[in-house]
């Protein structure tokens, strides 16, 4: 294959009718691995032709026949790679990442999965693009591939958590990929999970919340709003950014969270209470006949607008406050949901009430969420505890 031949042909080399002692009579030709950038050579066995001809210039003539049909297919195009593995096995990286997401996006996925999924594989692209993969091929990410970048991750990444939801991602893209042929195999199948590490929220006491009331209702008092629908209606933080004016029944007592925008997409009624009623009746007051509005809105004040407020205002707000009220960083405006599920709990409601109204699919997963450190419990335990 001299240097010449390969700048007038780049992606083959013509077919050629061969003959020798071990191989036989043959049509031999080359063609380019755009995969390993070298060009494999491949053979049409022709053995079977002298049993059926027995004339030398019969077999030349019909083997010559081959090379020129071959020739054809080359200057047109094809390559025999594409035969045995399917031509979506050569597809970049980053133009798999394009069909993934779009196709994820017209199955109806939830925004912000699609989001997810498109944060982690673009990592996973900048770390292919800054270690030499990126021009890599999708039926060509190997394990070994893998296992570096979930190593990288895992240096960079110091909690549990965010490994194991890259990890989680890249095996749904991956295993897309093999189901629609892009792929042979999920190079990150059978890579474990890191044990969970326990959650570092501890709940919010009474002094704490206080303060927490106190603050907000001098800086921002749809932040109190947003805080007791935490602790009192265990309405996620990303649920009570949804929730429109028209989703609250005062009569009846509740909020409607609609699938869309639950995070397990089943709807539910959360419960107020009556503290939460009155000041919900306020602000429905102030915008009487304007459902649409978000109940937190993207304004200044966060009164009800027609533009939600951003995903991490709320995190951002309760950072501040927890600074300038000395509360510790372990409670975090999540802290709140749980500790309100634990003190309906010593309220004496039921363990199966607070299940639904908590919106958790078992106690099992109830019992995640309000088994924190409590000094309610030892205080009264070394008041009330009788003597051995």
């Amino acid at each position: 294959m001299s240097r010449s031949l390969l700048r007038d042909f780049k992606n083959y080399l013509p077919a050629v009718v061969k003959e020798s002692k071990s191989v036989g009579l043959c049509v031999e030709y080359f063609v380019l691995n755009p995969v390993e950038d070298r060009m494999m050579r491949r053979r049409v066995l022709l053995n079977r032709l002298v049993k059926r001809m027995p004339s030398r210039r019969e077999r030349l003539a019909e083997a010559h026949r081959i090379a020129e049909e071959l020739n054809a297919r080359l200057r047109g195009g094809w390559t025999p790679l594409h035969e045995t593995e399917d031509g979506r096995m050569y597809t970049p990286i980053a133009e798999l990442q394009t069909r993934f997401l779009a196709a994820k996006d017209s199955e109806g996925c939830r925004p912000a999965t699609l989001v997810q999924y498109k944060s982690v594989t673009d990592l996973w692209l900048r770390w292919c693009e800054d270690n030499g993969l990126g021009g890599r091929y999708s039926g060509m990410y190997l394990r070994q591939h893998a296992v570096r970048y979930m190593d990288a991750v895992l240096e960079q990444r110091r909690r549990h958590r965010s490994y194991n939801n890259t990890l989680k991602v890249m095996r749904a893209f991956f295993q897309w990929a093999v189901e629609h042929c892009y792929a042979r195999e999920n190079p990150f199948s059978g890579m474990k999970t890191l044990r969970k590490e326990p959650k570092i929220r501890i709940l919010v006491p009474p002094e704490a919340r206080r303060k927490v009331a106190e603050y907000y209702a001098a800086v921002c008092p749809q932040m109190n709003i947003v805080c007791q629908l935490v602790y009192s209606s265990a309405i996620r933080p990303a649920e009570i950014r949804k929730i429109q004016l028209k989703h609250i029944d005062l009569e009846r007592h509740y909020i409607l969270v609609p699938g869309e925008n639950a995070k397990n997409h089943k709807e539910r009624c959360a419960a107020l209470t009556p503290g939460l009623v009155t000041m919900l009746a306020g602000v429905l007051a102030r915008h009487a006949g304007e459902g649409e509005l978000f109940l937190v809105g993207k304004n200044e004040r966060l009164e009800p607008d027609r533009e939600a407020i951003g995903a991490s205002h709320f995190q951002k707000s309760w950072e501040r406050m927890r600074r300038a009220t000395g509360l510790p960083k372990e409670m975090q405006l999540y802290s709140l949901r749980d500790t309100g599920l634990t003190d309906l709990l010593h309220a004496g409601v039921d363990p199966l009430t607070v299940q639904h109204h908590a919106d958790h699919s078992s106690l099992e997963m109830q019992a995640i969420y309000t088994r924190h450190h409590d000094m309610g419990v030892v205080s009264k335990i070394y008041e009330m505890a009788p003597e051995f």
